[in-house]
């Protein structure tokens, strides 16, 4: 089947194939982001593929059997023969029979959602670390590739493992989610043709997740697809993928599913202090390591707050889909709203909906720092992004809050103003006015020398007019992020 986009992971993996080297990748990403499909129509008819899984909550047995199956499948012309009983007995059964294939025929072995097979006790590891380390590594014909959707765990025991696998990947893969360039290529193969606007507000529903995507049918608007896709219940849709998501990704899921709770409720996001209070969570080790895992798979982001001298951090959920659930989903669920009388479409001019796609754009920005840069001129320096925010005891003195801050070493800073709109969007007099001082409030607290530019990034640019002439620098619109 065809690979739509990937074209850098193509890349790597045709590498990996055409090395004489024997090859050990890791590759590990978000659930239903597209790892297994890569991979295995990638590999599947390139020499000997030899592809086990790991099933969800399944016994050693169980798992031992579906490796027994596989083994049948590709080596043995005997309609049955005996499960092995251990890991290490399945692995000498594998590599005898791998040392009797043509040394010039390649061989993927390809262990998917390594992190269900290696549960406690299993001896997975230990026995894989073996095979490696004794057989498959002296083979140049060998490419070992391991996979699973609980990033954190293929981080801690695979990638920066400490016993008998440390340093043994010759390769790693963080896979993404699609994109906007990439989402649109996808639905394009879909034969479903969406204005860039309409995309951009399907990507805030769901992201760029492949399995999602799929769900999509051609001849919808995207409001209509949103709808359907993510707020029914029936079965060609995301009913009830929130729980399934983080119970998949992570043991003990309760506490991650805690703070990304917390922190959809404050856009801005928040301190280590903030979540502390919000969340309850009195473990320090605990709300590290959780953060740190919520990070990794791509759900929270990590950013410092400007100038600040103890580097405090700021936590943000970032996640388009799971922004989306909690907003929408939740609420539909708590009132016991019927979706089908198309609740949805009816919100489109409402306050909550504007607010609601106001935050997701925001976040939306802020996966694309780096198309930002690029469209800014700065993508081949080295800068730095942030935020920033003033709250005053003064009541003369407004507090303000800076969406996102990219300090440059070419002695500027772009203040970026973050805007969504259905249109091109129209900078007021009083609008004007509040920018600057957004602007000379930032440069007398900050007490920064650097030239400011006020930068706006809306979906279809601003209006020109008097007041956007005299006050903004920059502009960056949705064309930027395609």
């Amino acid at each position: 089947m065809k690979i739509i986009a990937r074209e850098k992971e193509k890349k790597e993996l045709l590498n990996i194939y055409d090395s004489n080297q024997p090859e050990f990748l890791a590759i590990y990403g978000r659930r239903r982001i597209g790892k297994t499909y890569l991979i295995r129509n990638f590999f599947q008819d390139k020499g000997l593929f030899f592809y086990i899984t790991g099933v969800p909550e399944g016994t050693k047995n169980e798992q031992l059997f579906n490796f027994n199956e596989e083994y049948l499948d590709v080596f043995s012309q005997e309609d049955t023969i005996e499960v092995p009983k251990t890991w290490n007995e399945a692995f000498s059964r594998l590599r005898r029979k791998i040392g009797k294939v043509k040394q010039n025929k390649k061989i993927v072995i390809f262990i998917d959602e390594l992190p269900w097979l290696a549960t406690h006790k299993s001896g997975f590891v230990s026995a894989l670390s073996h095979l490696w380390n004794r057989y498959l590594s002296n083979n140049p014909s060998i490419k070992l590739i391991v996979c699973g959707s609980a990033a954190s765990w293929v981080i801690k025991n695979i990638v920066d493992a400490k016993g008998s696998l440390h340093n043994r990947l010759t390769k790693q893969i963080r896979l993404q989610p699609f994109d906007l360039k990439d989402t649109e290529r996808y639905l394009k193969e879909k034969n479903i043709h969406l204005d860039r606007k309409q995309i951009i507000d399907i990507y805030m529903a769901m992201g760029g997740v492949a399995a999602y995507l799929n769900y999509l049918e051609p001849g919808k608007s995207s409001q209509q697809l949103i709808s359907e896709i993510c707020l029914s219940s029936n079965s060609t849709s995301l009913y009830g993928e929130f729980d399934r998501l983080f119970k998949s990704l992570f043991r003990n899921h309760t506490i991650h599913v805690t703070i990304i709770k917390a922190l959809s409720t404050i856009r801005s996001g928040m301190n280590r202090e903030t979540l502390i209070n919000k969340t309850k969570i009195t473990s320090a080790s605990v709300l590290d390591r959780v953060l740190q895992e919520l990070i990794e798979s791509g759900f929270v982001s990590e950013t410092n707050f400007f100038s600040n001298k103890s580097k405090k951090k700021v936590y943000r959920l970032i996640d388009e889909y799971s922004l989306f659930y909690l907003k929408w989903y939740e609420e539909i669920k708590n009132r016991r709203i019927d979706v089908a009388s198309n609740y949805w479409l009816t919100l489109l001019n409402s306050k909550a909906y504007n607010s609601w796609a106001g935050f997701s754009f925001e976040g939306l920005c802020f996966n694309r720092i780096k198309e930002i840069t690029k469209a800014l001129g700065i993508s081949g320096i080295l800068y730095s992004y942030s935020t920033w925010s003033y709250k005053s005891t003064d009541k003369s003195e407004k507090g303000v809050q800076i969406d996102l801050i990219i300090d440059r070493p070419d002695n500027c800073i772009n203040l970026c103003e973050i805007k969504y709109a259905n249109s091109e969007f129209v900078i007021s007099k009083q609008y004007a006015n509040d920018l600057l001082y957004k602007k000379e409030l930032f440069i007398r607290k900050t007490k920064t020398r650097k030239t400011i530019f006020i930068t706006m990034i809306t979906p279809y640019g601003v209006k020109k007019n008097e007041h956007c002439i005299a006050v903004i620098n920059n502009e960056i619109t949705m064309a930027d992020f395609f």
